[in-house]
C-alpha cells in the first residue's frame, strides 16, 4: 500500500468572521478535500498565540476530516498511565504558522511530536512519526523565510539538524514552502547536472525584491547582473534531503506565479518552491510526484499543493 503525502500553503488562512475570510477558509477546505491526501504538510495558519494556532489546525482538520492530535507518553500529564495529547502545530516568530493533517487509520505515535516555533526558525518546524501500516515514518511541516537567502541557507541547516539527528529515527518526509530554488543534481551519464537547471530570474529586469531571492554582481561599466541563489537548496541537497521531484525525475512544473498576489508572478516568474524533500532511506521508497494544478487551486492559494507517493515498506534503514 502506497501513501499520499501533500504538502500546501494555504495563504494567510485565518479565523475572521468576515466574509472574505470565510469565503477563503471554504475554498481552501474545498481544495483539501479533494486532494485525497493520506498525510497533509500546511504553512501559512494566521494566529496571533499559540493556543488559537492549535485551534485553528484543529478546526480545519475537523472540517475536512481529518485528525491532527498526537498523544503525549503515556505518563507525561503527570498521572500514571495517563497522556495529555498536543495538536500537531508549530507556532512560528511572525504570525505564521505550520501543521499536520493525517487521515482516520493512521495512527501518530505517542510522545513523537516535535514542535520547532519562533525561536528556532523565522516561521517552524512540526515533525510528527506516523504508523502507516505497521511502519513508522516521520513527517514533517516546514516554512522557511521569505528573506534573507543567508538567513535561509543558516536555517536550512538547522533543519537537516533537526530532521536527521539524532541517529535511530525513522526516515524523514519534509513538506515546505522552501521559497528557493532547488539545487538538486542527478546523475547524467559519467557526470552530475542540476534537474532544474533554468534560472527563473534570468531575462527578469532588476527589481527591489529580487535581493531575497537573488545573487548579483556588477560588470566593467557597473551594470548589474543577477542570478537566483542556490545557496539554500544546495544546503538541503548536501545534507541529505532530496526533492522528490528530481528522485522520480518529475517533469518540471511551477507551483507558484499564477496569482494575483505574487509579487514575483506580476513580474511573469514561474517559481517551483514548494516541494517534498525526504532522507535517503526514502528514496527508493517514492513512487510518484504530482503538482495539483486545477481552477479550483489557482484561486484559492498562491501556492499549489503538491503530492507524493510512496511506499512504506519499501523504505530503507
Amino acid at each position: 500500500m502506497t501513501v499520499r503525502f501533500t504538502t500546501y500553503n494555504l495563504l494567510d488562512l485565518s479565523g475572521a468572521e468576515t466574509p472574505g475570510a470565510r469565503q477563503h477558509y471554504d475554498m481552501i477546505a474545498g481544495v483539501i478535500r479533494t486532494l485525497d491526501a493520506d498525510v497533509l504538510a500546511v504553512q501559512e495558519i494566521l494566529a496571533p498565540d499559540v493556543a488559537t494556532a492549535a485551534g485553528r489546525l484543529r478546526e480545519l482538520a475537523d472540517d475536512v476530516g481529518m485528525r491532527c492530535e498526537v498523544p503525549g507518553a503515556a505518563g507525561s500529564s503527570g498521572n500514571s498511565g495517563s497522556s495529555s495529547s498536543e495538536a500537531a502545530v508549530a507556532f512560528g516568530g511572525h504570525g505564521y504558522h505550520v501543521g499536520l493533517m493525517w487521515r482516520e487509520g493512521i495512527e501518530p505515535v505517542p510522545g513523537s511530536l516535535r514542535c520547532y516555533g519562533g525561536r528556532d526558525f523565522w516561521h517552524g518546524l512540526a515533525l510528527v512519526t506516523l504508523d502507516v501500516g505497521g511502519t513508522r515514518i516521520r513527517h514533517g511541516s516546514f516554512h522557511a523565510t521569505p528573506f534573507s537567502p543567508g538567513l535561509r541557507a543558516d536555517q536550512n541547516e538547522r533543519l537537516v539538524a533537526a530532521v536527521t539527528r539524532p541517529v535511530g529515527e525513522p526516515p524523514v518526509l519534509v513538506g515546505a514552502d522552501w521559497n528557493t530554488e532547488c539545487a538538486d543534481r542527478i546523475p547524467d551519464g559519467q557526470a552530475w547536472t542540476l534537474y532544474e537547471p533554468a534560472d527563473p530570474y534570468a531575462d527578469v529586469e532588476w527589481f527591489a525584491d529580487l535581493i531575497y531571492q537573488c545573487q548579483w554582481d556588477y560588470d566593467d561599466q557597473g551594470r548589474r547582473r543577477h542570478r537566483a541563489d542556490r545557496r539554500p537548496g544546495d544546503v538541503l541537497w548536501a545534507g541529505g534531503l532530496h526533492d522528490v521531484a528530481a528522485v522520480t525525475s518529475a517533469g518540471w512544473q511551477a507551483t507558484t506565479g499564477h496569482h494575483p498576489a505574487d509579487s514575483y508572478g506580476q513580474h511573469g516568474i514561474r517559481r517551483r518552491i514548494d516541494a517534498v524533500r525526504v532522507t535517503s532511506p526514502l528514496v527508493p521508497a517514492m513512487r510518484a510526484h504530482r503538482v495539483h494544478d486545477t481552477e479550483q487551486t489557482r484561486a484559492a492559494s498562491d501556492h499549489l499543493p503538491v503530492t507524493v507517493e510512496y511506499l512504506p515498506a519499501a523504505a530503507g534503514g
